[in-house]
């Protein structure tokens, strides 16, 4: 039955007891966080005009396909990681779903989802939260034969959100750890 199947993807996708108002917004903002970024990759993989250095991208080899294959998994990577932070704030993220033998319907301990969540974003906050503003004010680059100027700009506005992605998760995966006493 369709609406059997619907009404039971719609309570699976329920925001879990005890979340926060705040949260679901904030793993929907980390989910947004990821798009500039793959927007300005999927610009080099099409020769759109981003901004970016083309004697960087021809060293780099990222106007090749496997350049092009490898910018894609990026995009891909990056979006699937951010999306997994609505499992801090959804009750996907803490039931085993019932399909699995054996597994389906027991909690997921708090701790299998709140400690790769909490590495995740202290990996996150020491690249992007404090490698990115520090690349802006000292004026480097990643790369050191990238040129600075209008490409390196259009590069840190592209990754810029990805500064908030690293914080928010942080206060999500803290919101899961004490909202819930479960081990």
């Amino acid at each position: 039955m369709p609406t059997d199947t619907a009404a039971r993807a719609a309570r699976w996708n329920q925001r879990s007891a005890g979340v926060p108002a705040w949260a679901p917004v904030a793993a929907h903002v980390i989910a947004l966080c990821t798009i500039p970024s793959a927007l300005w990759r999927i610009g080099i993989i099409v020769g759109f005009p981003v901004g970016y250095d083309e004697g960087w991208i021809r060293r780099s080899e990222l106007d090749t396909p496997h350049g092009a294959g490898y910018l894609l998994f990026l995009c891909v990577l990056s979006e699937a990681l951010a999306l997994l932070s609505f499992g801090l704030v959804h009750r996907w993220g803490e039931i085993v779903p019932a399909w699995l033998p054996g597994l389906g319907g027991r909690r997921i301990p708090r701790a299998a989802t709140v400690v790769p969540a909490g590495l995740g974003a202290l990996a996150l906050i020491a690249v992007w939260t404090v490698g990115v503003p520090a690349s802006a004010l000292t004026g480097s680059t990643f790369d050191p034969e990238m040129t600075t100027g209008t490409p390196f700009t259009v590069q840190l506005v592209a990754y810029a959100p990805m500064t908030l992605w690293g914080p928010l998760l942080a206060a999500l995966a803290w919101q899961r750890w004490w909202r819930s006493g479960e081990g």
